[in-house]
């Protein structure tokens, strides 16, 4: 059976429930639940009884083949671990999850024309959530870590509120490059768009979550100096200096706040790095700031883990120790410290699969990264799409280098839908070059 080369219409009846899916697949931002892993299989079951045909787009595409090979490999490594060894691991079978990424992608792309009802209900429903669950006094206060929205944990709410404020700036964005604002449904666009950045900022700053706070300053920078890639820079570049003087307002209001939860750790990293020669070497200096009562608590305990899960990496470098890291864990320096949930998520990888499994995933993810830019080079997509899968993934790769993010819900629906993103431009990408094609050797045909 041949893929067809235009689409195939969504009869009337699928389309909320593509709606419906999709906005599952995203609420991990809003709700902590592991609901995106069985929305991923009923998108891939709705591919399969209503667009089926296109399940052969990516048959000898190498990226998904790629995808499938890695998640063969990682469940049969954790079977194997499992069944021989008698290892579970901790969560050692996500690392199959690649499976299934190509099918959510020929999802996405069957699905393609309803993502723009997707957004348009789900910012909305992310203000509400945002303006029910906010606790405005306490974050007046400034003295508490609040928990924004509905997750399990701070920092996961912060992270969430990270991923929902760039959502949200793009959202807007996408508007006025597309002409939406200059609709009658523009002023609300502008109204949610405006409201859901304030108060997630408000929310990350009430949480003191410092990654989440340094990976701001990097992307926020990043996204504010974007808005110079529109056409009209003048206007936007006006936004941007407004939307910079409310923010360094912020800050100057909540000064005292911020450097009361960041100030400590900020003086005791400055105080590794200076003493990384005096005490010859990054460990010793490590060793010197854990057994430090100047160290924050939460300080230590991550330099515990880090410490911790260097030395199983040292044991297994280039592929890892597999289901079997949580046993030489126990012989580490600092096996004490009351968790395994490393708080990086570049070692959660590098305890398991080494330095060739940050090396495959970083050329999937490059692969994927230059199809979407492909994408864009044809028109396909908005640059505000662009701009937004970009910025989500240097948040998001800024916050795991401080919190496992990777092993929990929002990471992992994250990973479901960058690839997804990805593996649907490649096939739209594809079709675009083959219609070009055709078109060219319809008229030399008409010249001879």
């Amino acid at each position: 059976m041949v893929a067809s080369e235009e689409p195939i219409a969504t009869p009337s009846r699928v389309k909320s429930v593509l709606v419906i899916l999709w906005l599952l697949m995203i609420s991990a931002p809003i709700v902590e639940s592991d609901t995106y892993r069985y929305v991923a299989l009923l998108l891939i079951g709705t591919t399969f009884v209503w667009f089926k045909p296109n399940l052969n787009l990516l048959r000898r595409d190498w990226l998904a083949n790629a995808c499938i090979v890695w998640g063969a490999y990682a469940l049969l490594r954790f079977l194997f671990g499992l069944i021989v060894d008698g290892e579970k691991g901790a969560s050692d079978w996500l690392y199959a999850f690649p499976l299934f990424f190509p099918a959510v992608g020929i999802a996405l792309y069957s699905g393609r024309k309803h993502v723009e009802t997707v957004f348009a209900i789900y910012f909305p429903v992310a203000l509400a959530a945002l303006l029910v669950s906010t606790d405005y006094r306490l974050i007046l206060e400034g003295d508490v870590r609040i928990s924004p929205l509905y997750h399990n944990n701070l920092i996961h709410g912060a992270i969430g509120c990270g991923f929902l404020m760039i959502g949200a700036f793009y959202w807007l964005l996408n508007a006025w490059e597309t002409g939406k604002l200059a609709r009658r449904s523009g002023a609300w666009i502008i109204a949610v768009s405006m409201s859901i950045i304030a108060l997630c900022l408000f929310n990350i700053y009430g949480s003191k979550a410092k990654g989440v706070w340094l990976s701001l300053v990097l992307v926020g920078p990043l996204m504010l100096a974007s808005l110079l890639l529109y056409a009209d820079r003048r206007r936007a570049a006006v936004a941007g200096l407004v939307a910079l003087l409310f923010i360094s307002l912020g800050i100057w209001v909540g000064w005292n706040s911020i450097w009361t939860f960041a100030g400590p750790t900020y003086e005791a990293a400055a105080r590794i790095a200076t003493e990384v020669s005096q005490r010859g070497g990054v460990w010793n200096a490590v060793a010197a700031a854990i057994a430090s009562s100047d160290t924050p608590n939460a300080m230590s305990e991550r330099l515990q883990l880090w410490a911790n899960a260097s030395e199983v990496i040292a044991q297994a470098p280039f592929f890892g120790a597999g289901n079997h890291w949580l046993t030489l864990w126990r012989s580490t320096t600092y096996a004490s410290v009351p968790y395994t949930l490393l708080h990086n998520g570049y070692f959660e990888m590098l305890v398991r699969h080494g330095l060739f499994g940050i090396v495959v995933f970083a050329i999937l993810a490059g692969a994927m990264y230059r199809r979407v830019v492909a994408a864009r080079r044809q028109r396909l997509i908005s640059l505000s799409a662009l701009l937004a899968y970009t910025m989500v993934t240097l948040f998001f790769l800024g916050t795991i280098l401080s919190n496992s993010n990777n092993r929990l819900a929002i990471g992992e629906s994250f990973f479901f839908v960058f690839s997804a993103v990805a593996f649907a431009c490649g096939i739209m990408v594809k079709k675009g070059e083959i219609r070009q094609e055709t078109g060219i050797v319809s008229r030399d045909r008409k010249a001879a």
